[in-house]
């Protein structure tokens, strides 16, 4: 008897996704001298017409420390809160709030010359599956979410210390991009709110 490809390999697509990501994301921290000047965004060269950046930049990272702790959020975010969302809507997030974060640093953060990290999306991802997640009562949601903002108004707060994980970072964390990830998410979760109530209307 064999097993069918589904009991062999039985991840979820969502899973799949994401492991591909992770996957990405260590090739792209292994050869840091051949991805990162082609795939970071540098604001110079994205005014020079290369638009891809807005998006890759959020998968390069300064060094292997960067991207482990980038991973280790990922993960968690994935193993927590991934199953709030569809597969189309999961890579719509992913998409949503990496360009979102982006284009934030790019319009409104002039003094940063070169932008890396999957930190700003990831705080967007947490946001938005907070938001949508049915397996926790909504209160609960809601004061996860409500933390994670604290965080954020914390960060951005005179004289605030970086963490002793931040500190291991060659350069400063780009607090501004959490910002602009975490206002992404707000408002994919909340459209999803929004597009789940009128598709259940219709259907009652």
């Amino acid at each position: 008897m064999t097993s069918s490809p589904m009991k062999l390999f039985p991840f979820s697509a969502r899973v799949t996704i994401s492991l591909i990501i992770a996957g990405v994301i260590a090739v792209f921290a292994t050869f840091p001298d051949t991805f990162f000047p082609l795939l970071s965004l540098e604001r110079a060269k994205l005014a020079d017409g290369e638009i891809w950046r807005l998006f890759t930049g959020n998968f390069v990272h300064f060094g292997w420390a960067h991207s482990l702790m980038n991973l280790a959020a990922f993960a968690i975010f994935v193993f927590a809160l991934a199953t709030s969302f569809s597969t189309p809507r999961f890579i719509a997030l992913i998409l949503f709030c990496c360009t979102a974060v982006g284009l934030g640093v790019y319009y409104l953060n002039p003094e940063y010359e070169t932008y890396a990290g999957l930190s700003g999306a990831i705080h967007g991802f947490f946001v938005a599956g907070l938001l949508l997640n049915n397996r926790h009562a909504f209160w609960v949601n809601g004061l996860l979410t409500a933390a994670l903002f604290g965080k954020i108004i914390l960060e951005h707060q005179p004289g605030y210390q970086a963490t002793e994980l931040q500190s291991l970072l060659p350069v400063a964390v780009a607090y501004d991009a959490h910002l602009y990830g975490a206002i992404a998410g707000l408002i994919f979760g909340l459209g999803g709110l929004f597009i789940d109530k009128y598709l259940r209307k219709r259907h009652t």
